[in-house]
């Protein structure tokens, strides 16, 4: 058996057609929804980019114990795992974190690596570019030099064949004809797309949208919250409709992109013998729930309490219930769909259970090959979040968005210290792990109040219930104690985080 994993950067469920939109065009995607199953209940874990790629690539909960960062060296990663078990290894991406500074341990494992160099702030091109087209200068309206930097990055593109989810793509589709024959394979494909910049050419620009003036920014801020908050007091309606175009778009490219790996798969038989699994790492808030300007809160938020762009807490289910499709040619086929509770850190055992590594200790990881076998029923509770701030959870009725106290306790785990902490003690603070750690104060500064609603509430639409329903979110934090204590949750978090 072989596995191909395809991570689709923030890609929103609720723009594929796998998941009934009727308005996006991503009919690859949907293909593989009509060969596979389709998971409706598969969460996010740790937020946002790479601390939810060290759950899905070493199985290990994140985001109650540190922040964005490295692989540690406690950590099993999944690629060296596959190859101990006789399978080629491969990484075909453009997601340029994976090569910076302070996130390192992710892609050397590989047997072999592709890089496609320039995406958002990928520190590539040096020269100086005249004449910047009026997109870049509306980028750096509101964020200041990040749109010329990109800008020198992408200044010799002529057409989509250059674009980056072309050329992964199209690097995946050459690496999988090249290597069919190996006795036993793990390519793993990750499309920074579609993540921002929304930058797209013709014809996915215009293709969901006839409003293309060159004022309107394709990346708005939201990590600087005064930086959003400058954007939202000066954009438009017209605009926020110009950056859902623009997104729309790029997923669009992406989705056509895809089909050269599956021209591949059609043309050996692949599907016969490779299980395909499709997902993505978080999605991305677009202002959709934005009807009015005047609904905008004073601290940047819409009428719901999300922040209208990026991923952040309280994550809502329209950026943390993520596509999850899945072919395997014994046990996933026909098109169907599971509503199985599954979540990101499930890849990690899943993958290496398909590649026969079965003596790797999981973690906090589970095999869905189980719930495809019809075997398991799937988890009954998944639970989310960003560290230092919330923590979300779900039973599959209702959805319990967390809040947190400013001012508790907060500590980094973590094996390495990248600087100087003069604060930090050395011992063995995670459960299962038989080496020191350091643990790093942090200031806990985040206080937001708590949130519930029903998981079938309309995206977009919903409602604060918890006033009315103590009940409910009493026993959904009692279902969330439970787990974080039989997994090794640290003990200061229960208190910041008022459970």
């Amino acid at each position: 058996m072989n596995v191909i994993l395809i991570l689709i950067d923030s890609c929103n469920r609720h723009y594929l057609s796998a998941y009934g939109c009727r308005t996006v065009s991503t009919p690859n995607i949907g293909e593989l929804a009509d060969r596979g199953v389709t998971f409706t209940n598969h969460f996010i874990g740790s937020a946002p980019c790479m601390p939810a790629r060290r759950e899905m690539m070493t199985g290990r909960r994140e985001f109650l114990y540190r922040g964005w960062g490295h692989i540690e060296p406690f950590d099993a990663p999944v690629a060296r795992e596959c190859a101990r078990a006789g399978a080629v290894t491969q990484m075909v991406t453009d997601h340029y974190h994976y090569w910076e500074n302070g996130a390192h341990g992710y892609i050397e494992h590989f047997n072999g690596c592709e890089m496609i160099r320039g995406h958002e702030n990928d520190y590539w091109k040096t020269e100086k570019q005249p004449n910047e087209p009026d997109w870049v200068a509306a980028i750096d309206k509101h964020r200041p030099g990040w749109g010329s930097r990109y800008y020198r990055n992408v200044a010799h593109f002529s057409g989509e064949q250059d674009f980056f989810s072309p050329r992964v793509f199209r690097a995946a589709a050459e690496w999988l004809e090249a290597n069919r024959n190996q006795e036993k394979f793990f390519l793993q494909i990750e499309s920074f797309d579609a993540h921002e910049p929304f930058h797209v050419p013709e014809p996915y620009r215009s293709m969901y949208t006839d409003d293309l003036n060159p004022a309107y920014t394709c990346w708005p801020p939201y990590q600087n919250a005064e930086q959003r908050k400058a954007f939202l007091s000066r954009t438009s309606l017209a605009e926020l409709a110009f950056i859902r175009a623009q997104y729309q778009g790029k997923l669009t490219m992406v989705d056509s992109a895809l089909g050269q790996v599956w021209a591949v798969m059609d043309k050996y038989r692949l599907w016969d013998n490779t299980m395909v699994i499709l997902t993505s790492d978080h999605g991305h808030e677009l202002a959709e729930a934005i009807h009015d300007l005047g609904e905008i809160t004073p601290d940047g938020r819409d009428p719901t309490g999300r922040i209208p762009f990026g991923k952040q807490h309280p994550h809502y289910l329209s950026h943390a219930n993520i596509p999850l499709l899945v072919w395997h040619p014994d046990l996933a086929n026909g098109g169907l769909r599971s509503d199985a509770i599954t979540c990101t850190v499930d890849l990690y055992a899943t993958i290496l259970d398909a590649l026969g590594a079965s003596d790797v200790n999981p973690v906090h990881s589970r095999s869905i090959l189980p719930v495809l076998a019809g075997k398991s029923p799937g988890r009954d509770f998944a639970y989310w979040g960003t560290f230092g701030e919330g923590i979300c959870c779900t039973d599959g009725e209702y959805v319990l968005s967390q809040g947190a106290r400013k001012g508790g306790q907060l500590y980094w785990y973590s094996a390495i210290m990248s600087g100087s902490s003069p604060d930090a003690v050395a011992g063995k603070f995670i459960k299962g792990v038989d080496c020191p750690v350091w643990r790093i104060p942090r200031a806990a500064d985040f206080e937001f109040p708590s949130i519930l609603y029903r998981r079938d509430a309309p995206l977009f639409g919903e409602t604060n219930i918890i006033a009315q329903n103590p009940h409910v979110a009493a026993r959904l934090r009692t279902r969330l104690r439970d787990q974080l204590d039989n997994e090794g949750c640290p003990p200061e978090q229960y208190d910041r985080l008022e459970l």
